[in-house]
């Protein structure tokens, strides 16, 4: 059977390679062009007409044939002619200050002449030999996921360090017109993958053992052939079980018995599985008019149709880059524990499990979007914009809705120096077999931006929330309000006009040798204070890859390849630090940006939190510079000083729900001692120095007492668990919810921590154009840094060679030192050593083709590494040792 699957493999691409010529050319430029084209019409709007014949020169390059790039570069062109010297990318270029009212491509349709539809697509075929194993298909982005995989015992990893093997066969293909389209429009995007084969159970009521009651549906998924691991919540007494990933076989799942938290036996019987195919990812409707008018219908869409509001609190969709967006989650309605001892109820919440856990292995989140956005602009001045939705997970009926959110926004602009704003969110959570309203959540904000001079602009927000859970309980629903405030000033010099630009937004211009921006802010929210469409649970800290110094950064191509990743470096660099702002917290901060004749510059960052009520949560002080000291020699620094209060006895001081926000306790065997102080230092310094032009040499330096944040808690945070254990009481009801926990953390240093150094040395080859080289040390005297970042105990070299512009080698060798898990359970503090080998080659036969034949596995090289588990500047491994799978992919743009 394997031999006939191989042989049909290669008979198909035997045939695809063959009819290549016969596959259509991308129409309109790829991905790349389409991009460059927006940012080209961009700037001609702005009457910079020198950026957009440059753009738009670009996507010529791209795509030749691309008939919007070529309408207005002749349109640029009748204008006047551009001189060609610096003046190109300068402000003077000697065209009209504004562009004429109607663009060329405008021109264009409203002559009748052509109406243009653009057809695309992606095509990836691929198998996988691993021993004596032929894999046709075996893809799980879950598998990825560094908190909860490397100690499970279920199903697929087995208490293995687990990757995904992403190997599967898909068809993407895209119909819509072009994006300056005026008039009526539209985009249907149809995926044929794993992911578009789904399947569910009936809806089942379990009786467990000792009395209690549960409801089961069991979900499947093609990419993996098993059903999905979930958690159930009983419904008498309050208890809990997670289901395992069950192995679907002829349509049917094996009976299972499930012990819950509380040591209730509940079997769940064989189920049959009722399959669906699900190949729409996207199918829109839109009509704009000019720039005054869009009306954008959405029946599904992705998480990029969420609205993120530009007001200074983020109150839409502001989250951290990893994680899915809010608008994305279910409404998880509360339960009367009528068993319980005592008698309490569980509060319903806005749940992710599923929507977080729910992507391809490109990264695309598989929860879309139903619903319809309009945005109306009918002068300068004025501009109003509301977007309403319903996500829809992969095992949800169509016409099944859990919740429903909206945000509406109004912004005025009375003079050029002013602007004021309007927002409105709100959403609905439902009782699924009932349709009622179980949840209500309202917030109004209004805020205004006033530039006092160019380039120094005072914002302000105020904002007021009213909260209505658990409606359709008579005895447990509960209301809250709460109000959140935010001011800041902001300040950047060269002075320039910066009313419409957000802090992050403002940078320098190529031509300043000098610039500064800075911002002083400070934010209250209350307690009751709730945004349903916002988390700030992660915003509000550093990114742990933040904490160290970087030399390095990943290869674009051999990274990539043929299709960008989902997020760069440049998209996640914002998130690097937070501001300390949440749900019960004032904030006071302060960041400043300085660069001194491209060869210098520093940034700061200060802020002291403290609870509603005074209390000092934390005070997080750091400054890192960058000085190109010459051509050859650049410095770097890296201070950081975050002050905690005492700790309290049984309480971790860093790890914590990032749903209710409460730090969890310690079940240790000895738990963390009361009175200590945890606070963290770090201090660090590099160099890198080019010995030749082919020859630049790196190291750093790094003294600190971080055991936990800088590593992003692994692997600390993994030794976790949770339990419905915890009554509380409010208004003398009782109420019952997850006691989350840790467990065996005698393992890992407690507080007050210990310094400790690390040393990092890197050394780039690159004597010829095409052929790179690098080499890098680490030596960590943390035993336990592992495999998330290049803290690692390790030694490692990588090879990249480019013979040809069609053809690439990559190879990356790694030994890594650990102290392993399960063997500091065993009393085993021994290092281990750990070998990694991976190799790849890839061949392009056009910019829109390529072959690649992989060895082994490494995030440095895979599509999607984990954004959340590992550090974006590379030299992370997901696995520490050499896995023993060869993987083949044809991979087709058109």
């Amino acid at each position: 059977m394997r031999f006939k699957k191989a042989l049909l493999i290669a008979f198909l691409f035997g045939c695809l390679w063959s009819c290549r010529s016969f596959i259509p050319e991308a129409r309109a430029g790829s991905e790349a062009g389409d991009f460059l084209c927006e940012v080209a019409v961009d700037y001609y709007k702005k009457g910079d007409f020198a950026e957009a014949l440059h753009e738009f020169q670009k996507v010529l390059m791209i795509d030749p044939d691309n008939r919007v790039a070529q309408n207005y570069i002749q349109e640029i062109t009748q204008k006047e002619p551009v001189e060609e010297n610096d003046n190109l990318f300068g402000p003077e270029t000697g065209l009209p200050a504004t562009p004429d009212k109607e663009s060329p491509s405008e021109g264009l349709l409203a002559s009748g002449e052509e109406i243009e539809i653009k057809v695309s697509g992606e095509l990836q075929l691929g198998f996988g030999l691993e021993s004596r194993d032929f894999i046709w298909k075996r893809a799980n982005a879950d598998l990825n996921e560094k908190n909860f995989r490397i100690l499970s015992e279920k199903a697929l990893d087995r208490r293995e360090n687990t990757f995904d093997p992403a190997i599967y066969d898909s068809l993407s293909v895209k119909v819509e017109t072009p994006p300056e389209n005026n008039g009526l429009g539209f985009r249907a995007r149809i995926n044929i993958d794993p992911w578009a084969f789904t399947g569910k159970s009936d809806k089942i009521t379990l009786s467990g053992s000792g009395g209690d009651q549960a409801e089961v549906q069991l979900k499947y998924w093609s990419n993996t052939g098993y059903t999905l691991n979930d958690s159930v919540y009983t419904l008498l007494n309050g208890d809990s079980f997670n289901l395992p990933e069950i192995r679907v076989k002829n349509g049917k799942t094996e009976a299972t018995a499930i012990t819950s938290n509380w040591g209730n036996t509940f079997i769940v019987p064989e189920m049959k599985i009722k399959r669906e195919f699900q190949p729409f990812r996207e199918l829109w409707l839109d009509y704009k008019q000019e720039d005054y008018l869009k009306l954008h219908v959405f029946p599904i869409a992705s998480e990029n149709e969420a609205y993120s509001s530009d007001d200074p609190l983020g109150l839409s969709n502001r989250h951290i880059y990893w994680t899915d967006s809010p608008w994305l989650r279910r409404w998880h309605e509360g339960n009367f524990n009528s068993n319980a001892a005592p008698i309490s109820f569980t509060k319903g919440y806005w749940d992710n499990s599923v929507s977080f856990m729910a992507k391809d292995s490109t990264g695309a989140r598989l929860t879309g979007l139903r619903g319809f956005s309009f945005d109306l602009s009918p002068d300068e001045k004025t501009s109003f914009t509301t977007t309403w939705a319903a996500p829809k997970d992969p095992w949800q009926d169509y016409g099944e809705v859990n919740n429903l959110s909206g945000a509406t926004r109004l912004k005025l602009s009375l003079l050029d120096n002013w602007r004021f704003g309007l927002l409105y969110t709100q959403r609905l959570g439902f009782i699924e077999d009932n349709g009622k309203t179980d949840s209500r959540n309202q917030v109004l904000a209004g805020d205004f931006a006033y530039e006092l001079i160019p380039g120094t602009k005072v914002s302000a927000e105020v904002a007021a929330s009213q909260s209505q859970n658990d409606l359709t309980d008579p005895v447990y629903k509960t209301r809250s309000r709460g109000n959140a405030y935010y001011a800041s000033l902001i300040n950047c010099y060269p002075r320039k006009e910066i009313i419409d630009s957000a802090y992050e937004q403002i940078s320098a211009d190529k031509n300043d040798s000098f610039f500064s921006k800075s911002r002083i802010y400070f934010a209250h929210m209350d307690e009751g204070f709730e945004s349903a469409l916002a988390d700030y649970r992660g915003t509000r800290q550093d990114a742990f890859w933040s904490r160290h110094l970087h030399f390095s950064r990943p290869l674009d191509y051999f990274y990539q390849g043929l299709y960008s990743g989902a997020q760069k470096l440049e998209d996640i660099q914002p998130y690097a630090i937070g501001d300390g702002i949440d749900v019960g917290r004032d904030v006071v901060g302060l960041r400043w940006q300085l660069s001194l004749e491209k060869n210098f510059s520093n940034l700061f960052d200060t802020r002291e939190v403290h609870d509603t009520n005074g209390r000092f949560l934390e005070s997080t002080t750091r400054d890192e510079a960058t000085w190109k000291i010459n051509d050859r020699l650049t410095a770097k620094a890296l201070g950081l000083y975050q002050h905690l209060p005492r700790t309290t006895a049984g309480i971790d001081p860093f790890l914590y729900d990032s749903r209710t926000g409460i730090y969890l306790t310690d079940w240790s065997s000895s738990p963390i001692e009361g009175g200590k102080d945890p606070s963290l230092k770090t201090g660090s310094l590099g160099l890198e120095y080019a010995l030749t032009p082919w020859l630049k040499l790196n190291g750093a330096y790094e003294r600190t007492n971080d055991y936990t944040m800088a590593y992003g808690n692994f692997p600390r945070g993994n030794w976790n668990s949770s339990q419905p254990s915890d009554v509380y009481y409010e208004y003398g009801k009782a109420y019952l919810r997850n006691r989350n926990f840790l467990y065996d953390q005698q393992f890992f240093p407690r507080p007050p921590y210990s310094f400790y150094d690390v040393y990092k040395a890197g050394a780039l080859i690159a004597a010829l154009e095409e052929l790179q080289l690098y080499f890098d040390f680490t030596r960590n005297e943390f035993k336990k840094a592992g495999q998330v970042s290049d803290s690692m105990n390790h030694l490692g070299a990588e090879l990249g060679y480019l013979p040809t512009d069609k053809l690439g080698f990559y190879l990356r060798y790694t030994y890594s030192l650990w102290q392993d898990l399960d063997k500091l359970k065993e009393g085993n503090t021994d290092m281990i050593g750990h070998h990694n080998v991976f190799t790849a080659v890839r061949y392009m036969p056009s910019k829109d083709d390529e072959f690649t034949l992989e060895y082994g596995v490494s995030p440095n090289f895979s599509y999607i590494a984990d954004p959340a588990a590992f550090d974006p500047y590379g030299g992370n491994l997901a696995t520490i040792d050499t896995q023993h799978i060869v993987r083949f992919f044809y991979r087709r743009k058109f």
